[in-house]
């Protein structure tokens, strides 16, 4: 049987409408001879690769045109946030900037204040103070306009640009008073020496150091890191530089701060003076009243402690006990002792009289004091101290007053004796003769002690004459001694009653130096005055 051999055709290929190919027979596609099969695209990654570069030049495009506005813009205008002498330039083109600079610059006026201190420069005109076509000039050419974007974020960030450029200008370093630039008008010379008057005297109260008495407040009795600052003087270099550079920027305000301030002790901390507040302050304990006669004459506190305190490079603070001795004999010679002091006072009758020398009054004993005070201060003690004393007084009142009670006074130019008590009451007077000064022997003035009280004694003068006797035995009733037993008050019944009436009588009748009473008179005043009571003596 002869084999059936069948040829086929070529695959046909029919394109549908929507761009799809038909393959298969030539039977109807229904019929199931060929099927459909999508069009593949043609070159698929060429495409989408050229739609991205279009895209970056595009962008590329907008970003070189952005950059070179950028740099035209910020070659001609001042960076956002830019302050040019106090004044807001922000985007503003050199002639728009100069008149805005200038316009604010009429009537400035600059104050520097802080602590206590003000001071005021107030000058003719802005020009004085600003060359504001530089300044502005200045600012713009300082632009980079080139690297525009890193300088508008800076700018943008900053809320004072321009100061932000000066400041990084130095480097953070200090800057020196030529280094400032101001206007060639503006007169340097005339500024730094008014301000250097008005910091002069407000130093010249001031320490400038740290030290007992500059750290010791006196209102709360205790030494205070405040009241130590109180002290600090002005740094006259950093206020000059800091009122240079704020005209230079016409800056209004130069406040005063901590950095204002010479530092004290070398540039110690804070940490450092409060410690050494601290141990001083443990050093002061002590506070006693020293009372003489019932009256309180001094005190000792933190307040004299703050004489003898001193701190050494350390800090550490030093108490010395011994200038207390010191202040010892300086209390008893400018209060305490009143022996031999000028007194004045006023007699009962109304005479006013000044006399000196004698031996009545107060004398403290110092080195018994001293011994008192150097035990308070090791145990801290408060509360009073007595003053020992060698000798007492009647009262205690201020030195050159009237510290006796009940007193015999005899007025050498009257020739007169009075007794008064303690209260001014006369009790007896009389008249008197007093020492012969013709014959060298006046009676010496003074404030005296009575020593004694006797009667029927014999007085014995010195041998003047040589010749081995007693120059007189003169016998008396009662006798009356204030000047060692040289010298007193008694009766002289060798003298006339006539002499005792007479205020001249002593020139030629006078006694060796003692107080010659009728017989009477010495005994009544025997009778009534004490031993210890004063003796006033004056002409």
């Amino acid at each position: 049987m002869q084999e059936k051999t069948t040829v086929m055709s070529p695959v046909s290929l029919s394109h549908g409408a929507d761009g799809r190919s038909f393959e298969g027979g030539h039977g109807p596609a229904h019929a199931g001879g060929g099927h459909w099969r999508d069009k593949p695209a043609s070159t698929p990654n060429g495409s989408r690769g050229r739609r991205v570069l279009i895209a970056l030049g595009v962008v590329l495009a907008v970003l070189v045109i952005a950059y070179g506005g950028g740099v035209v813009l910020f070659g001609n205008v001042c960076y956002p946030n830019t302050v040019i002498a106090d004044t807001d330039v922000s985007l503003m083109t050199r002639d728009t900037a100069i008149s805005r600079v200038r316009s604010s610059a009429e009537g400035y006026r600059l104050t520097v204040e802080g602590d206590g201190f003000t001071w005021t420069f107030d000058p003719e005109s802005a020009s004085e103070v600003i060359d504001v076509e530089a300044a502005v000039d200045r600012t713009i050419g300082a632009n980079d306009p080139f690297e525009w974007p890193v300088r508008l974020v800076e700018a943008l960030s900053n809320t004072d640009f321009n100061d932000a450029v000066e400041s990084s200008a130095d480097g953070g370093e200090e800057v020196s008073l030529d280094q400032i630039d101001l206007p060639q008008g503006f007169d340097r010379d005339a500024f730094l020496a008014d301000l250097d008057a008005a910091l002069d005297a407000f130093n010249e109260t001031r320490t400038g150091t740290f030290d007992a008495a500059g750290a010791y407040d006196a209102d709360a009795g205790k030494f205070t890191l405040e009241k130590a600052r109180s002290n600090q003087r002005l740094d006259k270099e950093a206020i000059e530089v800091a009122a240079l550079r704020a005209i230079s920027t016409l800056s209004k305000n130069v406040t005063l701060d901590e950095g204002s301030f010479v530092p004290l002790a070398g540039g110690a901390s804070e940490s450092e003076l409060r410690a050494a507040i601290d141990q001083a302050n443990s050093l002061i304990g002590t506070d006693v009243d020293l009372k003489m006669g019932g009256s309180v004459v001094a005190t000792l506190d933190g307040a004299t402690f703050v004489q003898w305190m001193t701190f050494d490079e350390s800090l550490k603070p030093t108490l010395s006990t011994e200038p207390l001795a010191q202040w010892v004999r300086d209390l008893a010679e400018t209060k305490l002792d009143t022996i031999g002091c000028q007194r004045t006072y006023a007699r009962p009758d109304g005479k006013v009289v000044t006399v000196s020398g004698g031996t009545y009054g107060w004398n403290s004993d110092e080195q018994q004091l001293v011994k008192l005070l150097q035990e308070a201060v090791a145990n801290k003690q408060v509360g009073e101290i007595d003053i020992p004393t060698l000798q007492n007084a009647a009262v205690w009142t201020a030195k050159g007053e009237k510290d006796w009670g009940a007193y015999c006074d005899i007025d050498l130019t009257e020739q007169h004796c009075r007794y008064y008590d303690a209260s001014g009451n006369i009790l007896w007077e009389s008249g008197c003769v007093t020492g012969n000064p013709n014959e060298g022997d006046a009676t010496p003035t003074g404030v005296y002690i009575l020593n004694a009280k006797r009667q029927n004694e014999t007085l014995i003068g010195m041998d003047m004459d040589k010749d081995g006797e007693p120059d007189y035995r003169s016998p008396v009733a009662y006798w009356m001694p204030f000047v060692g037993n040289l010298i007193g008050l008694h009766d002289a019944s060798w003298q006339s009653a006539s002499v005792f009436t007479n205020p001249t009588a002593y020139l030629w009748a006078g006694s060796h130096g003692c107080i010659n009473l009728p017989t009477d008179k010495a005994g009544e005043l025997y009778n009534l005055i004490q031993v210890g009571d004063c003796v006033v003596v004056h002409n």
